[in-house]
């Protein structure tokens, strides 16, 4: 009995540390996928002097494809899909450019807030209402490039 009381209290003890290792690598999985995406629709930028169109969730702008990592069009590591957003309202805020994740229909996206927090953390400046990391209406998380 009390071999079996020691095991509960040590798994017990291991979940917490568990789920922040988790949040850690889905966090720095997000922040590559962004890093990566984000600079290749800059570059584009600078070599086009505009941004590419609009498109809809998971879809590579054509001008993008070949130069846009396929990852663009996979689930993200939080759940929902990735989506470019040019010159558009559609957060809550206008932007010029952004990376947007949002829900899917098959695959809704992680509404921990401490998981949403954590990116802001480290890619922006702690504050999901401001900065280049914000949370959009409908619970998006939004990666401002030019606003």
């Amino acid at each position: 009995m009390v071999v079996v009381v020691i095991i509960g209290l040590l798994a017990a003890m291991t979940l917490p540390a568990y789920r922040h290792i988790t949040m850690r690598s889905k966090t720095t999985a997000v922040i590559n996928d962004f890093r990566a995406f984000s600079t290749a629709f800059v570059t584009y930028n600078l070599q086009n002097g505009h941004w590419p169109a609009d498109t809809g969730p998971q879809v590579i702008p054509p001008e993008m494809v070949g130069a846009l990592p396929e990852g663009f069009v996979l689930p993200t590591p939080i759940g929902g899909v990735y989506e470019w957003d040019a010159d558009v309202s559609s957060n809550g805020f206008y932007t010029k450019a952004a990376i947007t994740i949002e829900s899917a229909a098959n695959n809704p996206m992680s509404e921990d807030l401490d998981q949403l927090q954590m990116i802001d953390d480290q890619l922006d400046d702690g504050n999901l209402n401001t900065g280049n990391v914000r949370l959009g209406s409908g619970n998006t998380l939004v990666l401002i490039i030019e606003l």
